[in-house]
């Protein structure tokens, strides 16, 4: 058996905090950290003959656009490669599609992985209205998965006197 992985979910924008601690929780297991994007706006359609997905928006008013081309992934792999620079633990970015619990879920059971890693919801109405439709992926994860979740704030609060 391999070295032991850890999976930690990522999204563009997010805060360095999450694959930061992640790294920290991997290296002194000797892991390396697998950072996984489950992009929402997309969904599968066939894998290609050479390993990658055929994607196609849910959305048919963005059908013409971009965002299927790799662009949206090569800036989240940018952003991790200044996230991680300097952390002594090896990683790797998977893109994939849907719903990012069941995502999180199927890729670490794939890799055989250790521990899951997420950021907690996003703060302001974005993030409560997110929670509000889809529910916490969080919530899924710690109710469903046979691993340890843990999820790191995104928005620490400051400790009180």
């Amino acid at each position: 058996m391999g070295a032991p992985t850890v999976v930690v979910g990522v999204i563009p924008g997010q805060k360095p905090v999450v694959v930061q601690r992640a790294a920290a929780l991997a290296a002194p297991l000797g892991a390396s950290l697998l950072c996984l994007w489950s992009d929402p706006a997309r969904t599968f359609v066939a894998e290609e003959p050479d390993g990658t997905l055929g994607t196609t928006p849910l959305d048919p008013d963005h059908a013409d656009s971009s965002e299927g081309d790799g662009v949206a992934e090569r800036a989240l792999a940018a952003e991790l490669e200044q996230h991680l620079d300097g952390v002594d633990v090896p990683w790797r970015f998977v893109y994939t599609v849907g719903e990012a619990s069941r995502a999180l879920a199927r890729v670490a059971r794939e890799s055989g992985a250790t521990l899951i890693v997420i950021g907690s919801r996003r703060p302001g109405i974005g993030g409560w209205m997110n929670h509000l439709i889809g529910g916490s992926t969080a919530g899924h994860l710690a109710h469903t998965q046979p691993l340890p979740v843990t999820i790191v704030p995104q928005t620490p609060q400051e400790p009180t006197p």
